[in-house]
């Protein structure tokens, strides 16, 4: 079995992002950035998840960049997978190494749809910098802005729906927006990882639009009872498991049900 998780809001946290006030004893700083404290993981679910990757093949799966997602340390140390998903997808790094045949794969798809270039160019229409304050390309391979969401103008929403249309995808997380093009997919990169691993279920965990597909496809799907998918009532026609718990503690949940189901499936196959 397959655990995918996204990372973000899901199993890591920034203090703003913690929605309680956990005791200091039981919470790890697991990034520093320049000196400042990132993201954090409770005692509790870094055990857990240990557990999880005993039984199961744990796959972090995130929007970060590969630069972003190695300052993590945890997941370059004692948490450190065989695979790792980064860039949305767009990239997928084995024992470290980005796989050469999956670039040149998610490459070939890239040439055949619009260019970011052309993407980025409609943009501006809508651009100001009363509410767009930066703009970044990730790996090479989408787009994603810093914003003031009170500030988000109505054009947006047209400018998504033509986004859709030209092969895009968006998702806005926090202060973040981001332009996807639809081939760097998250649930693309763990099939993926699947067929060549042989394996037959996933359990998968996320908080965003952009991990709505990885949870469609997942045969046991977990979303935090916060975020993206909570706000916009984004469900998968009630196939998605909801937390009980929000913020920093709902990892704990998420990973306590699938421990259970690694369990489970392990008893199954001997």
């Amino acid at each position: 079995m397959i655990f995918a998780s996204d990372l973000d809001q899901t199993l890591i946290y920034s203090r703003r992002s913690f929605r309680h006030d956990p005791v200091e004893e039981d919470i790890r700083l697991i990034e520093t950035l320049d000196g400042k404290e990132i993201s954090f993981m409770t005692h509790k679910a870094i055990a857990l998840l240990k557990q999880v990757a005993e039984k199961a093949m744990f796959v972090p799966v995130t929007t970060r960049t590969i630069e972003q997602f190695k300052r993590i340390t945890i997941f370059q140390g004692e948490l450190a997978s065989e695979y790792a998903v980064t860039s949305n997808g767009g990239n997928i790094l084995k024992n470290g190494t980005p796989d050469a045949d999956w670039n040149r794969l998610i490459t070939g798809q890239l040439k055949n749809g619009m260019a970011r270039e052309d993407m980025l160019e409609k943009f501006q229409e809508i651009v100001h910098d009363e509410w767009v304050l930066k703009q970044r390309t990730a790996d090479d391979l989408f787009s994603y802005c810093i914003i003031d969401r009170d500030k988000v103008p109505a054009e947006l929403e047209s400018f998504t729906k033509w986004l859709n249309e030209a092969g895009w995808t968006h998702s806005m997380q926090g202060r973040k927006l981001y332009f996807v093009p639809k081939p760097v997919s998250k649930w693309a990169a763990i099939e993926y990882i699947k067929g060549i691993e042989g394996k037959k279920t996933v359990a998968a965990a996320g908080d965003s639009l952009l991990d709505l597909c990885l949870l469609e496809n997942a045969e046991f799907p977990f979303a935090p009872r916060h975020g993206e998918l909570q706000e916009q009532g984004q469900d998968s026609q009630g196939k998605i498991i909801r937390t009980e718990q929000e913020g920093i503690f709902a990892s704990e949940e998420i990973l306590e049900k699938v421990l259970k189901i690694a369990e489970q499936n392990l008893k199954v196959i001997r």
